[in-house]
């Protein structure tokens, strides 16, 4: 193969890993899906205020396959039903930016750095992968993460490691919190609602299972980090041009003023606030996004910024994370594609076929490998919840099967699932911070992926044989 060819094949895959293309691909491919699956619809009940899918009610409608208008118009109607969402991104990222430009963030890390000494640089990773791991299992944070991918690739590259590294601290920590979900609203609350079971009961064995998704996490991303830190193996970055994050690597001058330290402070309280609110106010989208521009001001007048460069600091931090914003409102595009043609709950119908007859420990299994791919088209946990979970409850019942395990298996699939698909805006995101391309990230979190995927299979067994309920 000539030299000529070589570099061609791989600028048209550089071009297809980027995550913007990748998304506008799948839209295109579900769009043409639309012509080859039957359009079909659930049934739809009213129970509690919530709008559920009926059971057993699936019956196929007139096909409406997507036109090329249609198209083209699910792309702004996706971003208008992720614009809470997508706003909520660009308005902490400005806020995040504030607080980053004064110095405080980077020269905290330098003082952290001085006292522990990059060689105890795998006890600070173990404390962030934990802390994300807890705002993601119990306020049930997701998106609301994606602003902080910056400071955690900075404190990655600080302490030695490399952006890999640093997007996996936050990406993996928060997703298998989610995952686990003691008490996370969107997917656990909402299949305990369906299923008619008190809220967050079973919470023991979710702990369980979370401590074992951060334990596994923690010692995966320590034994790459130190691999490549101490040169054993080459970064999955080899070759990628990174030299934007190459001022973090060299921290440890900056003076830790008291100035940096109110700035700390101030942002440690809005973390605070903001977590006590979302797990004892229910706030919502909003309330958290202007608790962060409150706190993103008050840095910037403690910094000594005018209210010029408080508000040029904001935008220049919307512009940073505005990639990854729009992939959060291409994401939600998928979905409309698939509502507006009808094949949503076509998918889902006969995914769920293959599970009946079996027994009740495959069952189990084979509910968590459904809901797996069933995420990769509905990236949403509660969307998915409220379109499978109804569905999955009565099936779970025929076969004999707790509909606590059921709950779990769901849970697993929404959960581990949005590591490895281009659809899930927050993996996209924290990539994308990271200028990871995506056929990187996935040389990285596969193996990752088969041990975790092992475990739930695993702690599904047990389940179905003590009958946990």
């Amino acid at each position: 193969m000539s030299e000529l060819s070589i570099k061609k094949k791989s600028s048209l895959a550089e071009r297809f890993n980027n995550s913007i293309v990748i998304l506008f691909s799948i839209l295109a491919f579900i769009a043409l899906l639309s012509y080859v699956i039957p359009a079909g619809e659930y049934d739809r009940v009213q129970v509690g205020g919530q709008l559920l899918t009926k059971a057993g009610s699936f019956h196929t409608i007139p096909s409406s396959p997507m036109t090329f208008m249609g198209f083209f118009q699910a792309v702004p109607q996706g971003m208008q039903a992720a614009s809470s969402l997508l706003f909520m991104i660009l308005l902490i990222g400005g806020s995040i930016r504030i607080f980053d430009s004064t110095g405080a963030i980077r020269s905290a890390l330098g003082s952290l750095i001085n006292v522990f000494g990059k060689d105890k640089g795998g006890w600070i990773l173990a404390s962030i992968v934990i802390f994300f791991a807890l705002i993601g299992a119990f306020p049930a944070m997701f998106e609301a993460t994606i602003p902080f991918a910056p400071i955690c690739v900075s404190i990655a590259l600080a302490l030695g490691y490399d952006v890999v590294v640093g997007v996996a601290i936050g990406l993996l920590g928060v997703a298998v919190g989610w995952t686990a979900g003691p008490t996370n609203p969107w997917t656990v609350g909402i299949g305990h609602n369906i299923a008619q079971l008190p809220l967050f009961s079973g919470f023991s064995y979710r702990l369980f299972v979370l401590i074992v998704l951060v334990a596994i996490t923690i010692v995966y991303i320590l034994r790459y980090g130190n691999a490549v830190k101490s040169g054993r193996r080459k970064s999955v970055m080899e070759g990628i041009d990174i030299s934007e994050f190459d001022a973090y690597k060299s921290l440890g001058d900056d003076i830790f003023t008291v100035r940096h330290k109110l700035i700390i402070l101030t942002l440690a309280i809005t973390i605070g606030v903001l977590l006590y609110g979302t797990y004892n106010w229910h706030w919502q989208i909003t309330e958290m996004s202007a608790i962060y521009i409150l706190g993103g001001i008050i840095a910037g007048l403690i910094g000594g910024f005018s209210p010029g460069k408080i508000a040029d600091e904001f935008i220049d931090g919307g512009k940073a994370i505005f990639m990854p914003a729009m992939a959060v409102g291409l994401a939600r595009s998928i979905q409309i594609i698939m509502n507006n043609t009808h094949i949503t709950d076509t998918l889902v119908y006969y995914f769920s076929i293959p599970l009946q007859g079996l027994s009740p420990a495959i069952s189990a299994v084979g509910m968590f490998i459904v809901q797996s791919l069933l995420t990769f088209f509905i990236p949403s946990g509660s969307g998915l919840a409220m379109l499978s979970m109804p569905i999955m409850v009565p099936l779970s019942d025929v076969i004999h099967l707790n509909r606590q395990i059921a709950i779990l298996a769901f849970q697993y699939g929404d959960g581990l699932a949005h590591l490895c698909f281009p659809t899930t805006a927050v993996t996209v995101a924290f990539i994308a911070v990271g200028k990871i391309p995506f056929s990187r990230w996935l040389k990285f979190i596969m193996p990752y992926l088969y041990l975790v995927w092992a475990f739930a299979a695993i702690s599904l067994v047990i389940a179905v044989a003590v009958n946990w309920s």
